[in-house]
């Protein structure tokens, strides 16, 4: 599992890096995000009046990104043994940082125009499995992008 080290933005359904080539894909019709190379993540989304969850399973892990508490600027997630944290930048902001359980941040993420989402590594993403930002950015799309938005 290669890790993520340049950005890629998340247009449609692809994840696509600066070159133009896709990293992977979800498939709405069966609800899988497909990555090259890897064991695809079945997923699932939930989302209600006081909970929203994004869920979902590949070879024996459980990935998990759901709200802390009231609101949406703080999100916990779980990928296997590894955990994250994925919060708002500002009070206003939709743009996130991801922070590993070491407190290092992985990844900065920000919508861009109505339903893209771009990625963006740090140096701390070397270690991190392409699955878990594949995953973790996926989520993001469906609170921080208008269009796919699915609770304010």
């Amino acid at each position: 599992d290669r890790p993520l080290m340049l950005a890629a933005t998340w247009r449609g359904h692809e994840l696509i890096d600066v070159s133009g080539h896709p990293l992977a894909t979800f498939s709405p019709t069966d609800n899988t995000l497909d990555m090259a190379g890897g064991t695809p993540i079945t997923v699932v989304h939930t989302a209600g009046a006081m909970r929203w969850e994004v869920s979902g399973t590949a070879a024996g892990e459980t990935y998990t990104v759901r709200t802390h508490g009231f609101g949406v600027r703080t999100l916990t997630a779980r990928c296997g043994s590894r955990s994250y944290q994925l919060e708002r930048t500002g009070r206003m902001s939709k743009k996130r940082t991801v922070t590993n359980a070491a407190g290092a941040v992985i990844a900065e993420t920000a919508p861009r125009g109505l339903q893209d989402l771009v990625v963006t590594p740090t140096a701390a993403a070397a270690g991190v499995p392409l699955a878990d930002i594949v995953f973790l950015s996926w989520a993001l799309t469906l609170i921080d992008t208008p269009a796919r938005q699915t609770m304010i």
